[in-house]
This record gives C-alpha cells, sequence and structure tokens, in this order.
C-alpha cells in the first residue's frame, strides 16, 4: 500500500458517523479535513461516499500545493453511529 492510499485509511478511521434521524440516513466528517463530508441512507453507504470525498479532496489539495492535515493515528476513533 502506497503512503497516500495509508493516509486517506487513517483519516477514515477517524471519520464519525452519525444518524439524522426520522429516517433521512446518515452524515460522515472527518475532523481538520473542512468540507469532506459523506451523506448516505446506510453507514456504508456513508462511509463509501465520504471515501470518495476525501479522494477528491486529497487529489484537489495536493494539486493546490496546499498540504494535508497531521492524522494523529493513535487519538483516530473507528466510525461509529452517535
Amino acid at each position: 500500500m502506497d503512503t497516500l492510499s495509508t493516509y486517506r485509511k487513517l483519516a477514515l478511521k477517524a471519520a464519525v458517523v452519525e444518524e439524522l434521524g426520522d429516517g433521512e440516513g446518515y452524515v460522515a466528517r472527518i475532523a481538520g479535513f473542512r468540507g469532506v463530508i459523506g451523506y448516505g441512507a446506510t453507514k456504508k453507504e456513508t462511509l463509501a461516499d465520504l471515501e470518495s470525498a476525501l479522494e477528491g479532496w486529497v487529489e484537489l489539495a495536493l494539486k493546490r500545493g496546499v498540504g494535508l492535515p497531521a492524522i494523529n493515528a493513535r487519538r483516530a476513533e473507528p466510525a461509529t453511529a452517535a
């Protein structure tokens, strides 16, 4: 696994998934990744959407040369429903 794949995997482990309520599905975010958000009817769909958003975000950040947020793997919590 290359460094960028490892970075994205660690970032996704830090994701927080919240149930929207009233059958509206879920939303997921990663602290420190402004604008990276995923939505879906299920947790699995939400995390897949978040992963896609993260990939695009990382690509754009690298293209623009703005750098990437640090990820502390020890502090990263697995994605859970709130």
